[in-house]
């Protein structure tokens, strides 16, 4: 049984259950029995690991990941806890598999815990039901920030990345260097920076008044495999194209590995462009264009944010939504070099 469980049989929020277990702040005496009777009920007690960290809670800070381990997340988390460490806290780190209930469990565990507050990198298909946890965190006192992704609205601060933008860029550049046939990699649409990305290749091929070839255009996933089967069917056809822009780090790996089982080269046969972070194709010693993100900068605006609520120098009632550019860093994009 975890405080989620107990708040919902109590019928009260998991900060009023967690200030009822720690017998901090205000909680009405027929809310407290109430919830009382459902821990005796069920027997729940505290594990002796969850008492220490809520004996040093006041210097912890939590992150919630849903990545698997890879290149950007330990990125992002070096940077926020290099951050945390100069405001002398810790990181409570919570790894969810990109599973929603694992996610659901993170968050109760954090609020128990009663962490500074949660920085939140959160499963694509995350619910009405992570989002209410986590408006009871904030209703408890615990502020939470998203990084780069626009989930819910104007609920929370969020510190994004700017997709659409980023891929124009990307094909831009390419018709620009002379491609007019540029496939596209795309990421799940049901994650909204999956759609802005898509939206940002069709919409910079429209400025240039070329037609969306559907055979160009490939409904990806975040995976490697996705960006290899992509190139597969891409250079299957009849009039395969010269340039591929895959819309995540783990697709352009996918496309790499494809190119170069085919020996396709780089420059000479095609081009590849590559969003995200390339970081493995890079120490290969390919020449990957890349639309790089500002991962560093992401971390540090999220953990700017974070601290601003918890030392209450910004009211909990405005939300801000920080929006980070990409840049373009050409290494092999080139039409016949």
């Amino acid at each position: 049984m975890t405080i989620n469980d107990i708040a919902r049989l109590a019928g009260v929020s998991i900060a009023t259950v967690s200030r009822v277990i720690n017998n901090r702040g205000y909680v009405k005496e027929e809310t407290r029995r109430r919830v009382e009777a459902v821990i005796d009920a069920h027997g729940y007690r505290p594990s002796a690991a969850a008492r220490t960290l809520i004996r040093s809670s006041s210097s912890m800070i939590a992150v919630i990941m849903s990545e698997r381990p890879s290149s950007f997340s330990s990125k992002i988390l070096g940077v926020i806890e290099e951050r945390a460490a100069s405001q002398g806290d810790s990181v409570l780190l919570y790894n969810t598999g990109a599973e929603v209930e694992r996610e659901q469990k993170a968050i109760s565990q954090a609020i128990e815990h009663q962490v500074k507050g949660i920085l939140f990198l959160p499963v694509m298909d995350s619910g009405e039901e992570t989002a209410r946890m986590l408006k009871e965190a904030e209703k408890g006192d615990v502020p939470v920030v998203l990084l780069d992704w626009d989930l819910y609205q104007e609920e929370f601060d969020r510190v994004l990345m700017d997709n659409k933008q980023g891929i124009y860029d990307g094909v831009d550049m390419l018709i620009k260097e002379g491609h007019r046939c540029i496939a596209f990699v795309a990421c799940p649409e049901v994650a909204r920076k999956g759609g802005q990305r898509k939206d940002g290749y069709v919409q910079c091929l429209k400025e240039w008044d070329i037609p969306v070839n559907q055979e160009y255009l490939y409904e990806g996933q975040f995976s490697e495999q996705s960006g290899y089967e992509a190139c597969r069917q891409f250079f299957a056809l009849p009039a395969p194209p010269t340039a591929v822009l895959a819309a995540c780090s783990s697709a352009t790996l996918g496309c790499f590995r494809y190119l170069s089982e085919h020996r396709l080269l780089l420059k000479k046969d095609i081009g590849l462009v590559g969003f995200d972070d390339i970081s493995l194709v890079e120490f290969l010693g390919y020449p990957v264009t890349a639309l790089e993100q500002p991962v560093r900068e992401l971390g540090e605006c999220a953990c700017d944010l974070l601290y601003m609520r918890v030392d209450g120098s910004r009211p909990k009632e405005i939300r801000r939504k920080l929006i980070l550019g990409t840049k373009t860093v050409r290494r092999g994009s080139e039409k016949g070099k």
